[in-house]
């Protein structure tokens, strides 16, 4: 295969799953059909068809794409050489845009940890949900380390109980994907605002009030 070919089947592949990301977003999972995704992306059913045999198939790979989205938002600050506050602040500034920049892929993320809301009665799909919480699991590991890095330094404070606090922590982190409509004059410079004013009152809750300056958008972001 060519690299024009290659470049052209990984183009149509992404439409295919930002396509799918809308509309399980707007319309949820038993609404959304391979039909839906066709019309909506302006294809034949054949083009879905090519890349996945059924709907949960496609339902997954835009919840793995989203918690790759995630993983990658909060490498940054997860791999930095700063203090612990401002490495607690990458990550959470990282996740936070995301929840605004990639909004339908985030809301399938969410919906995608419900999933016993769905039928899921194939072991191909208990696997998937089993895979997707083991890695949500690893994710929210990465943010307990570095709080209890600090928690160990002295540098985040939090009341009596860490579960509670991480919990609430990461409601408020999620809070966009429940109260968040997107606009078409929305720019990556406000979503990027959006997201500052949800990581201020997130890291409140950990004692962090002195923030570091965020970091300029950059279309990784976007």
């Amino acid at each position: 295969m060519t690299q024009t070919a290659t470049a052209t089947r990984t183009d149509r592949y992404e439409e295919l799953l930002d396509a799918a990301a809308e509309c399980f977003r707007t319309r949820g999972f038993a609404a959304t059909s391979i039909d839906t995704v066709a019309r909506h992306l302006g294809a034949t059913k054949g083009r879905v068809y090519h890349y996945f045999p059924s709907k949960m198939d496609l339902f997954d790979a835009v919840r793995d794409r989203a918690m790759d989205i995630v993983f990658d938002a909060i490498e940054p600050g997860l791999a930095a050489r700063g203090s612990t506050a401002e490495r607690m602040t990458a990550m959470a500034r990282g996740h936070a845009r995301a929840m605004f920049h990639h909004h339908p892929y985030m809301q399938v993320l969410m919906d995608g940890l419900q999933m016993h809301r769905y039928s899921t009665t194939t072991d191909f799909q208990r696997e998937a949900l089993a895979r997707h919480l083991e890695r949500r699991d690893a994710y929210e590991k990465r943010f307990l380390e570095v709080i209890e890095q600090g928690l160990a330094e002295g540098s985040i404070t939090i009341g009596d109980s860490l579960s509670i606090t991480i919990q609430t922590f990461f409601s408020a982190l999620n809070g966009p994907v429940f109260w968040f409509r997107a606009r078409p004059d929305d720019s990556p410079a406000k979503l990027d605002r959006l997201a500052e004013d949800v990581v201020r009152f997130a890291l409140r809750g950990l004692g962090l009030t002195a923030l570091p300056a965020p970091a300029p958008h950059t279309k990784e972001t976007a």
